[in-house]
C-alpha cells in the first residue's frame, strides 16, 4: 500500500507537531474532541491523524471515514495524505473522504431500492427544488402571503436538517396554528413528488440515510463494522441530522475524532448547532479533549484583541490563542464621516499597502452583501483589481445548466426536470398549451415527460407546427442516446449541442464567446470524471468544480461577507461597517443571536495575518435616507492598548444637521 519507508514516514508525520497537536494525532482508541483555535493547525492535525492511522496499521483505507463540509477540503485532505504516505493509486481509491452529503449520496446509490428510488436518482439544486415547489403550490391551490415558494423551500430544508418529517411539524415549527395542516401536507406532497421524480434534494441525502438505517438496521450494522474510525472536520458547523448520522455510525466502537472551534460557530441560520459540542461530551463521556491554542497565523496584537472580544461570550468551551511571533502593528480604528468616506479610506490604504502590486494580500470584509457597492466604487476609482467572493457559481450559469439538462435527459430518460428545462431551449415555439398537453398525458398515464412527448407526437394531439417542433426535439434526444452507446460523455455533449441548434443559438448573443468557453470547460470537466452519474453527483454537490485550463488573475483584492470569508486568511484585513445594527446586525440581536454575531466578528479578525483595520462611519445612507450611527458595542470590548484611532475624533459627538450635496 505504501511507497515510503515507515520510519521515515513516522518522522514526517510527528516531528514538526507541537505537544497538543501530537496528542491529537496519536490518540487511537475512543472519542477525541480537538478544539482548534483559528490558525492553530487544524487541517494539519486532521490530515496527520488520518495518515498516522493508516501508517501504523490501525486501520486500512476503506475502514476509515473522513467527512468535511466542502469538496475542496476533501480534495486537500486526500492529496495531503497521498503525499505524506506516498500511497499507491489503488489505496487512494479505497479511501472514504468526502463531504457529508457526498458520503450520504454514495451510501444511498447502493441502497436506493430499499427506499423505492432507483440508483440513478437526481440530486436537485436549490433552483430545481424551488421549481418543484412552485408547481406543487399551483397544483394544490396553495396561496399564502407568507408561505411563498421560497419560504417553503427554506422551511423544508431547515426541517430536514433538524431531522423532522411532515408528521413532526407542529406549533414549534409553525407559530400560526391555522397554517400547520396545510403546510405540513404540502411538505408531505413535496416528498411524494420527489420520489415520483426519482430525485432528492440536499437535505434528503442525510435524512434518507437515517431513514434507511432505521428501516433496515442490517445496513447500518454493515457500515458500523466497516468504519472503525471516523474523522469529522468543522464539527461546530454540524446540524442535528449530521450529528445523528455521526453518532449512529460511531455507536459500535466510539472511535470518532471531531475537530472544530466553538468560537467559530457562525452558521446557525442554516441549521448548525453549537450545542452539538456539549451533546458530544454527553454521548461520548470518556472523550479526550485537546485544545489547540498556539496560533501560527496572526500577530500577537491581533490575537490579543480577538481573545478579549470572544471572552465576552458565555457559551464557549474556553481557550486562549497565543503566538511565539511578533507583537506586530496596532489595530487601526477608523471613523469616517459617512459610508463613502469609509470606502475611500479603505481604497486609499489598499493602494498604499499594495504598492508592490500584490493586491491579493488584502481583503475587505462586510456583514451584509449590500455594503459592497460603495466599496466597489471607491476601489474602482483607484484602479485596483478586485474580486467579490460568492459570485455566481460556474455550475449555476444558464448555459451550463442547459448543457447538463440535455445530458441528463439522454442518460436518465425519466428526468422530467431536465425535460422541462430544455424542451424549448433553443426556442422551438412550443407554448404553454403544448407543454400542458404533454404534462396532462404524462399525469394520466404515469409516464415520464419525454415518453409522453413521444406519444403526443405519434397520436397527433398537437397542431402541425408544434408537432413538428416536438418531434424534432425527441429525435435529437434519441439520436444522442444512440450516439452515447459508442461515445464518451464529452463527445455526446458536443453532438447534442450541435444537432439541437444550441451552439448555433449562442452566436451573436450576449456573452456568446464566454458561454462557448464555459461549455468547453464543462467538457473538460466531463473528461476528468469516471462516469456520468459520478459527474452529476460532483456537479450537484461541488461548491464550484475545478475548471480545467482556466487562467484566472488571482492578484485581486478580495471583497467578501464575513460568512463567506471563513477559512481564508490575508496579510491585511479591513472590517467595515462596525456599527450597531450592522455589526452586530439588528435582526440577529433581536433574535437572541448576539453571541453568534460576536463569533462572526471574531472570525473576521482572525483572518488577518499582519494588519487589521476596524472601520465605521458617523452616518450611513440607509433605505435612501441618512441615519446617525453608533459604534458597534464590540469595539468597546477590545483592549485599548492594541488599538490606534484614525480619522475623525472618536469622542466627538457633533449633531447631524442634514446632508449637503457635493
Amino acid at each position: 500500500m505504501f511507497q515510503k519507508d515507515e520510519a521515515e514516514t513516522e518522522k514526517y508525520l510527528l516531528n514538526d507537531l507541537n505537544p497538543p497537536q501530537h496528542a491529537a494525532v496519536v490518540a487511537q482508541q475512543g472519542a477525541v474532541m480537538v478544539l482548534a483555535g483559528a490558525g492553530s493547525g487544524k487541517t494539519r492535525v486532521l490530515t496527520r491523524r488520518l495518515a498516522h492511522l493508516l501508517q501504523t496499521g490501525a486501520v486500512s483505507p476503506e475502514r476509515v471515514l473522513a467527512v468535511t463540509f466542502t469538496n475542496k477540503a476533501a480534495r486537500e485532505m486526500r492529496d495531503r495524505v497521498t503525499e505524506l504516505l506516498h500511497l499507491e493509486p489503488a489505496a487512494v481509491q479505497r479511501l472514504w473522504i468526502g463531504t457529508f452529503h457526498g458520503m450520504g449520496a454514495r451510501i444511498l446509490r447502493q441502497y436506493a431500492g430499499h427506499l423505492h428510488y432507483s440508483a440513478d436518482f437526481v440530486i436537485l439544486d436549490s433552483d430545481e427544488q424551488l421549481q418543484v415547489i412552485k408547481k406543487l403550490v399551483l397544483r394544490l391551490g396553495f396561496e399564502h402571503l407568507f408561505w411563498t415558494p421560497k419560504q417553503l423551500a427554506n422551511a423544508f430544508s431547515r426541517w430536514k436538517d433538524d431531522g423532522l418529517s411532515a408528521a413532526d411539524i407542529g406549533p414549534a415549527q409553525i407559530k400560526k396554528t391555522a397554517d400547520i395542516a396545510a403546510v405540513s401536507n404540502l411538505f408531505a406532497e413535496y416528498q411524494t413528488e420527489l420520489r415520483r421524480l426519482n430525485a432528492m434534494d440536499f437535505g434528503d441525502l442525510l435524512a434518507n440515510c437515517l431513514l434507511l438505517w432505521r428501516e433496515y438496521p442490517e445496513v447500518l450494522d454493515n457500515y458500523r463494522h466497516r468504519f472503525l474510525h471516523i474523522l469529522v472536520d468543522e464539527y461546530q458547523d454540524t446540524n442535528a441530522v449530521q450529528y445523528d448520522w455521526i453518532k449512529q455510525l460511531a455507536s459500535l466502537h466510539g472511535n470518532v475524532c471531531v475537530v472544530g472551534d466553538d468560537d467559530q460557530s457562525i452558521y446557525s441560520w442554516r441549521g448548525a448547532r453549537l450545542d452539538n459540542i456539549l451533546r458530544f461530551k454527553e454521548d461520548f463521556p470518556n472523550v479526550q479533549v485537546v485544545r489547540l491554542e498556539q496560533n501560527y497565523r496572526s500577530t500577537a496584537n491581533i490575537l490579543r484583541a480577538a481573545s478579549f472580544l470572544i471572552d465576552h461570550n458565555v457559551e464557549r468551551m474556553g481557550k486562549t490563542l497565543w503566538t511565539q511571533g511578533e507583537a506586530g502593528s496596532p489595530l487601526q480604528r477608523y471613523l469616517g464621516e459617512d459610508g463613502a468616506d469609509e470606502a475611500r479610506f479603505v481604497a486609499a490604504e489598499v493602494g498604499r499597502l499594495c504598492r508592490d502590486g500584490r493586491f491579493d494580500r488584502a481583503a475587505v470584509l462586510v456583514r451584509t452583501a449590500y455594503q459592497t457597492r460603495a466599496l466597489e466604487e471607491a476601489i474602482q476609482r483607484q484602479n485596483i483589481p478586485y474580486h467579490i467572493v460568492g459570485g455566481l457559481r460556474f455550475m449555476d450559469r444558464a448555459e451550463i445548466r442547459d448543457a447538463v439538462a440535455y445530458l441528463r435527459l439522454v442518460y436518465i430518460s425519466r428526468d422530467d426536470i431536465a425535460f422541462e428545462r430544455v424542451v424549448n431551449v433553443p426556442s422551438r415555439k412550443l407554448g404553454p398549451a403544448a407543454l400542458g398537453t404533454i404534462q396532462e398525458l404524462a399525469s394520466k398515464q404515469g409516464l415520464p415527460l419525454l415518453e409522453a412527448a413521444r406519444q403526443v407526437v405519434a397520436t397527433g394531439l398537437l397542431g402541425p407546427a408544434a408537432r413538428k417542433s416536438l418531434a424534432g426535439f425527441v429525435e435529437v434526444i434519441d439520436a444522442a442516446r444512440l450516439y452515447a452507446k459508442t461515445s464518451s460523455e464529452e463527445a455526446v455533449l458536443q453532438y447534442l449541442l450541435d444537432i439541437s441548434g444550441y451552439m448555433e443559438s449562442l452566436k451573436g448573443g450576449e456573452r456568446a464567446e464566454e458561454k462557448r468557453e464555459n461549455i468547453q470547460e464543462l467538457q473538460s470537466f466531463l473528461v476528468q470524471t469516471s462516469d456520468f452519474m459520478a459527474f452529476l453527483e460532483q456537479a450537484a454537490l461541488e461548491s464550484d468544480p475545478p475548471r480545467p485550463g482556466e487562467q484566472v488573475d488571482n492578484n485581486r483584492v478580495v471583497i467578501s461577507t464575513l460568512h463567506a470569508a471563513k477559512g481564508l486568511e490575508f496579510d491585511v484585513v479591513f472590517l467595515v461597517g462596525l456599527e450597531e445594527g450592522l455589526m452586530p446586525h439588528k435582526l440577529a440581536v433581536d433574535a437572541g443571536g448576539l453571541e453568534e454575531e460576536r463569533r462572526l466578528l471574531y472570525v473576521g479578525m482572525t483572518r488577518a495575518r499582519e494588519r487589521l483595520y476596524l472601520c465605521h462611519a458617523r452616518r450611513r445612507l440607509m433605505m435612501n435616507h441618512w441615519e446617525q450611527t453608533k459604534p458597534s458595542r464590540f469595539l468597546s470590548e477590545l483592549p485599548p492598548d492594541v488599538v490606534e484611532t484614525r480619522g475623525m475624533q472618536i469622542s466627538v459627538r457633533r449633531p447631524f444637521t442634514g446632508w449637503s450635496r457635493r
